[in-house]
């Protein structure tokens, strides 16, 4: 019992220890160095890019740190971009996935997320369920683009679901699978529709004919109510109308939606 009691005052310190670099952490953003300490493992602790470090306490990335030299964390910082082991890994898009769209794509406003490390605009577009091109549009990036642990980028509102493609009038056909190239934006005017008359966005695998039984309209009224040079070339982005003054489709696909009426 008495070997006991030696302990306990030893283990309330190191709790007392403890929760004072929790509290640091959490509120008062600043920490102070210990023996052994560098600018890559104080911002490994704390989840902040070492550099960004450097930069808010005025020093070089390379100086050499001092015991009881107190820093400033700034959680304005990047994350941390090292290779050692992150003791606590900051959560920075807790709330992301509350302003996008029920059953997937944008919301009604455009959303910042915070690049994590191992991010792409495939993982990030399959997690939050976002168009990949949407995501290169509202953020003017190329396809494949690296992204940097910390970098911040725009889940545009009204975005499509992972694996469509939004409204575009390229017709280069570089839109790229899974979501390559970023389609310009649209300069045509709205087509004219009446009332019962729609739009359709040609996706990925899309065809004439499967539009054409989609939406029981038949192929050569689209192709002239379009204005398709080559009825076997449309692109992914491509807007159609449909129009219900066509004639029913005389194809062989299985019709998905039936017109009313004879």
């Amino acid at each position: 019992m008495l070997r006991l009691n030696r302990f306990i005052p030893a283990l309330i310190g190191c709790a007392v220890l403890f929760g004072g670099v929790f509290v640091a952490f959490a509120q008062d953003g600043s920490y102070t160095v210990v023996t052994g300490d560098s600018l890559d493992k104080v911002g490994a602790i704390y989840d902040v890019q070492p550099a960004c470090l450097a930069k808010a306490n005025n020093i070089g990335l390379g100086d050499l740190l001092k015991p009881g030299q107190v820093l400033t964390i700034s959680f304005d910082c990047p994350l941390y971009d090292g290779v050692d082991n992150i003791t606590t890994p900051r959560e920075v898009n807790k709330n992301v996935s509350e302003g996008l769209g029920q059953g997937g794509g944008g919301g009604a406003t455009s959303t910042p997320y915070q690049v994590q490390r191992g991010d792409s605009l495939d993982s990030i577009g399959q997690t939050l369920n976002v168009s990949v091109v949407s995501l290169q549009q509202a953020n003017a990036l190329e396809a494949g683009a690296i992204l940097q642990p910390g970098q911040e980028i725009t889940i545009p509102a009204g975005a499509p679901p992972f694996g469509q493609v939004p409204a575009s009038t390229n017709t280069s056909g570089d839109a790229g699978q899974g979501g390559g190239g970023a389609p310009a934006a649209s300069t045509t005017s709205a087509p004219d529709l009446k009332n019962g008359d729609a739009t359709y966005v040609v996706q990925y695998q899309d065809t004439l004919d499967s539009i054409g039984a989609q939406y029981e309209v038949k192929v050569l009224c689209l192709v002239s109510e379009n204005k398709i040079a080559d009825q076997t070339k449309i692109y992914p982005g491509q807007t159609l109308s449909i129009k219900t003054s066509c004639p029913r489709y005389d194809g062989f696909d299985f019709v998905i939606n039936p017109r009313e009426g004879s």
